[in-house]
């Protein structure tokens, strides 16, 4: 962020949260709490709010928890009508909330093994504007829109990635609106 000159805007870039919602497949979907930590060009020094480059990536470094909601289903019975993924929930049960980053979790055992891996999908997760995987539709452009009314445009990179644990304060108040 030293690279920003405007002491404003680097202020107001690193207290801005984002929060993302992906839905992935069937009943269940991933939320992804983040924050930028920096932003820079990916060759130079120069400010990335008024770089004349347009052939420079703009690398973007940001902390990110991450919790997914289940919604437990009705059984599949045979010799009826098919259910929409929608019409299969069971409203009667509350959602199942659980961390990302704690054990079980999304992340868990990849953070082990392969600490690419829910990196990789983070990434994903937020650069891709809108995607399909048949009916469901997913937007995540919340980051995109914002930098665009800050001043930087053109092709964006996720740099480092830190992954932390939810704050239990994030995960009640996530369920007292469902």
């Amino acid at each position: 962020m030293r690279n920003i000159k405007n002491i404003q805007l680097r202020k107001l870039l690193r207290d801005k949260r984002f929060t993302t919602t992906v839905r992935n497949w069937g009943t269940k979907s991933t939320t992804y709490n983040y924050r930028i930590t920096n932003i820079k060009e990916e060759w130079g020094d120069e400010d990335p709010t008024c770089s004349r480059r347009d052939w420079y990536k703009t690398v973007i470094n940001i902390v990110c928890t991450g919790f997914t909601t289940t919604y437990r289903t009705k059984k599949h019975r045979r010799n009826t009508h098919s259910l929409t993924d929608e019409q299969r929930i069971d409203r009667r049960y509350n959602p199942i909330l659980q961390d990302c980053y704690k054990r079980g979790g999304e992340w868990s055992y990849n953070l082990n093994w392969n600490p690419r891996e829910p990196r990789r999908a983070v990434r994903y997760a937020l650069l891709n504007d809108d995607y399909d995987y048949g009916r469901n539709t997913r937007r995540a452009s919340d980051l995109r829109d914002f930098l665009k009314h800050v001043g930087i445009s053109g092709e964006i990179k996720i740099g480092t990635i830190k992954l932390e644990p939810t704050p239990d304060s994030v995960l009640v108040d996530h369920a007292l609106t469902l």
